[in-house]
């Protein structure tokens, strides 16, 4: 399963209400977690130990959407002022195949970070952060 842009539904559940982006332009996720391999310098074992780094480190989900009307803006600026939990999901619309950051926070002030005359000025990133991030194929 691809995930395709045009066959996808994006938004956030919060508070328990489903709130949908109407225009979104990408979707970036970020996973500094890696399984690694180390063996003693005297390369005497051909296996390795195996390893994880960025642990530590939560993935982020980054959403770049066009145009916030101000009752989303008020919604996200909420659970960003008050450091609250919500799910940020992408939904394939074929399949039901999706990629979810569970119990995430909103890790920047939503908002639009540019004025001028260009189309991209009306974007605003969302970038959610999150322990729990996983991707799910149907088919």
């Amino acid at each position: 399963m691809n995930f395709k842009m045009y066959e996808c539904d994006f938004g956030f559940k919060y508070k328990g209400l489903n709130y949908d982006f109407d225009h979104v332009d990408s979707l970036v996720i970020e996973d500094p977690e890696t399984t690694k391999i180390i063996r003693g310098a005297n390369a005497t074992n051909k296996l390795g130990l195996i390893y994880k780094e960025g642990v530590k480190e939560p993935k982020t989900m980054t959403v770049t959407i066009i145009g916030m009307s101000a009752a989303l803006y008020n919604v996200l600026l909420e659970a960003y002022e008050n450091e609250e939990r919500l799910d940020a999901y992408c939904i394939s619309r074929i399949d039901g195949s999706s990629k979810m950051a569970t119990d995430a926070v909103l890790s920047q002030q939503p908002m639009q970070l540019s004025v001028d005359e260009s189309a991209e000025s009306m974007n605003v990133t969302l970038a959610f952060v999150t322990f729990n991030l996983k991707e799910n194929h149907k088919s």
